[in-house]
């Protein structure tokens, strides 16, 4: 279930407004999702999908689906959602300690069925915070420490911009494409996924790289500078940096990706006897 190449089919203007719903690991609790409508931008009528009113067999109503990656088999969870506004498109998710287990980024969809068919998908990142007293994986790399290392966590803070510059998922779809590339990069060994993978400087780097890369190609899309009453205005000439700080860090990271893999499969030839290996841990 990855993302949809035209976000239109999958209910959402652009890329950007795929949402993101976040939540603390181990944590018990519901947490609220508003659908859209991507022919009027407004809230999704989800009347005809409440269960309450449904007839005969036929399921109608909602689902929720979460995957650890788009390409697992097996889902990671299927918390229940109910329509909390019906009219305004307002769902909301329940999760207990079962579904928040694992700290780390979750590829999620919400399902709309009606009359035991699947009618529409809305997809969405489910971000479940690692809490480093409970959790199995406390290596895993978060949202908060991109921001710290980038110092983008407040709108004061970027005064020429007066908001933070990379939204939350922004950073999740980052992560996720800095695992993308592990897993498919030769040789096929140590498959990792957001919530496991355990080489948090690289991993932290490559990130980084990714939202650079990002906010390149998006002011390059909108480079033109202008002069009104006397003031020239370059605001986008910046993209130059940032695809330089990109393109650095990304040959940092595939040169890492490949001396690390590489490592671990001449490792894979031999039989450590009471020794310790790092990676066998998180296959």
């Amino acid at each position: 279930m990855p993302f949809a190449n035209d976000c239109l089919s999958s209910g959402y203007n652009t890329v950007r407004d795929i949402p993101e719903v976040e939540v603390d690991q181990c944590t018990v609790g519901d947490v609220s999702l508003t659908l859209y409508d991507p022919r009027t931008g407004n809230p999704i009528d989800l009347t005809d999908y409440d269960t309450s009113s449904s007839a005969g067999a036929e399921f109608t109503g909602l689902k929720c689906v979460i995957r650890e990656m788009p390409e697992d088999q097996t889902n990671w969870a299927e918390p229940d959602v109910t329509i909390t506004d019906a009219t305004g498109g307002v769902v909301s998710i329940a999760y207990d300690a079962a579904v928040t287990g694992r700290g780390g980024i979750y590829t999620a969809e919400i399902q709309l069925w009606s009359d035991g068919h699947m009618r529409r998908v809305f997809p969405f990142f489910f971000i479940v915070n690692p809490d480093l007293a409970r959790g199995s994986t406390g290596a895993t790399l978060t949202i908060a420490e991109i921001r710290m290392t980038l110092r983008d966590v407040d709108a004061e803070g970027n005064f020429l911009l007066d908001e933070i510059e990379f939204k939350q998922k922004e950073i999740a779809l980052a992560m996720r494409r800095c695992i993308d590339y592990w897993n498919e990069a030769p040789p096929p060994v140590a498959v990792y996924k957001t919530t496991n993978f355990p080489y948090r400087y690289h991993y932290a780097k490559a990130v980084i790289s990714q939202l650079y890369l990002m906010a390149a190609q998006h002011m390059m899309r909108n480079d033109l500078n202008y002069s009104a009453g006397g003031v020239t205005v370059e605001d986008t000439i910046r993209w130059k940096s940032y695809q330089t700080i990109s393109e650095q860090l990304w040959a940092e990271w595939k040169q890492w990706v490949k001396d690390t893999k590489y490592r671990i499969n001449v490792m894979g030839g031999f039989v450590v006897l009471g020794g310790y290996r790092r990676e066998s841990y998180y296959h």
